[in-house]
């Protein structure tokens, strides 16, 4: 693995175990394996390095499976979709909450760690324009507020599976079957069998 990949690849893991303040350059550069000039010769500073580590994980964690640009299938297709974002939502976990954490002093941080959801934002909603082009779902009802409410429900269910004990246990697989059904019931999608 390259230097570069690897600074990266630690700051990331160090960054979600110990924030922005136990994420040195020292502590960096240690269990890289590296100096610090060596550190400084790839990243100027410690807000580029964290900020690249950040933005590296936001890429992963909004990357991979693609709608098409044909809705065919529309429960299916946002199922498969859905369950790709909650799976890397989940590996991701601690860096998120980490970001999370450290928005309100480092606000320079949630543009970089949300480019990718903004992505798969418009992508959704593009998905479902089409869909009701095609007469898929209804005429009624805001794409822009469904796709919202679904990104929102598999994003909180992801990061706080492990943190909120729930009432009643449901399967990821069941919770992201019951957020895309909600969505497209909210969008007039006619019901299944």
């Amino acid at each position: 693995m390259a230097i570069k990949d690897d600074l990266l690849e630690v700051t990331a893991r160090l960054f979600a175990g110990y924030g922005w303040r136990g994420t040195t350059t020292r502590r960096i550069a240690e269990a890289a394996g590296v100096n610090e000039v060596t550190l400084f010769r790839h990243f100027r500073s410690k807000d580029l390095l964290v900020s690249e580590a950040v933005r590296t994980i936001a890429r992963e964690v909004h990357q991979g499976h693609d709608l098409p640009a044909v809705p065919v299938d529309l429960r299916r297709e946002l199922t498969e979709w859905a369950l790709s974002q909650h799976s890397r939502l989940r590996k991701h976990g601690p860096m998120i909450l980490a970001c999370l954490a450290e928005f309100e002093e480092h606000p320079a941080l949630a543009p970089v760690a949300c480019e990718g959801a903004l992505a798969n934002f418009a992508a959704a909603s593009a998905y479902l324009g089409e869909a009701r082009r095609r007469g898929l779902i209804g005429a009624k009802g805001s794409i822009d507020g469904a796709v919202m409410m679904l990104m929102n429900a598999v994003f909180m269910d992801a990061v706080t599976r492990d943190v909120i004990d729930s009432p009643r246990p449901v399967l990821e697989s069941d919770a992201i079957s019951d957020f895309v059904d909600l969505t497209l019931r909210a969008l007039g999608a006619p019901e299944d069998g």
